[in-house]
């Protein structure tokens, strides 16, 4: 029996063996700026290459921001001598790219490649081909749909280039199964803060629906405002506050000097 059992525990102890909920990474992933993602994405952060489906409930809840430690980490805000030749690329974004804000985020936009496109057609192409050319080590794309061909010709363009590819999608295509190696979904918090009953400010729900290697993650939330963005709605937050609460005592005393008090008894 204790030959069997250290038999056993040899073979528990391969990397290349699964055990269920249990993770063993290959390798380790590229720091997403967020502890809590990187203790749930299981690498200790973004896949360093592959087609990853990032699916929003709607726009501007922190899905941007998701990627701009990881943007800051690749582009940096270096002197001319220091910028290597690697890029960013965004290919059909919804809105046009904001260059001074991405600046204040530390992130080089002169290394910001900006594809504008018409048709589903075109964004495909274009992401082959800037995957596949392993010139752009991480790109951001928005599309409207993904089909099961398309995601695995994009994940062996990604896997050619040795590029990372964070494709922005509608929730409603989630229940599509894509062979890529990691898919989240975001949605606005809807939890409330047990202390004031409020909902809970500038927070996003995420669930990983697959990661490659172990079962789904649980939910959990994130604040995806960028720090000085949150430091300021938080100061207008409490602003607000501050006025509400003094409204609600000068209209506490009105009502108070309002009320008879008359000779009654029990």
């Amino acid at each position: 029996m204790a030959l069997a059992d250290l038999q056993l525990e040899r073979l528990l102890q391969r990397s290349d063996l699964w055990r269920g909920d249990a993770y063993h990474p290959q390798q380790m992933g590229l720091d997403s700026g967020y502890p809590e993602l990187n203790r749930h994405l299981g690498q200790g952060g973004w896949p360093s290459q592959g087609l990853c489906e990032i699916f929003c409930s709607s726009e501007g809840i922190g899905e941007l921001s998701l990627a701009l430690p990881l943007m800051r980490r690749l582009i940096p805000r270096q002197s001319r001598e220091e910028r290597s030749a690697g890029l960013v690329s965004l290919v059909a974004p919804p809105h046009v790219p904001y260059p001074q804000s991405l600046a204040m985020q530390g992130i080089d936009v002169s290394r910001l490649l900006w594809v504008d496109t018409q048709t589903p057609k075109e964004q495909l192409w274009a992401l082959e081909q800037i995957l596949t050319s392993g010139a752009s080590p991480l790109v951001l794309c928005w599309l409207e749909a993904l089909s099961v061909s398309q995601a695995r010709r994009l994940q062996l363009a990604c896997e050619k280039g040795e590029s990372l590819c964070l494709c922005y999608l509608p929730s409603k295509v989630k229940e599509q199964a894509h062979p890529v190696p990691l898919r989240i979904a975001l949605q606005s918090s809807t939890e409330t803060n047990t202390e004031t009953g409020s909902a809970r400010l500038f927070e996003t729900q995420v669930d990983i629906l697959k990661r490659r290697g172990g079962w789904p993650a649980p939910r959990f939330s994130l604040s995806l405002l960028p720090e000085l963005l949150a430091q300021s709605l938080m100061l207008d937050v409490t602003k607000l506050q501050e006025q509400d609460k003094r409204l609600e005592n000068e209209l506490n005393k009105q009502q108070s000097g309002q009320i008879l008090q008359g000779p009654w008894s029990a």
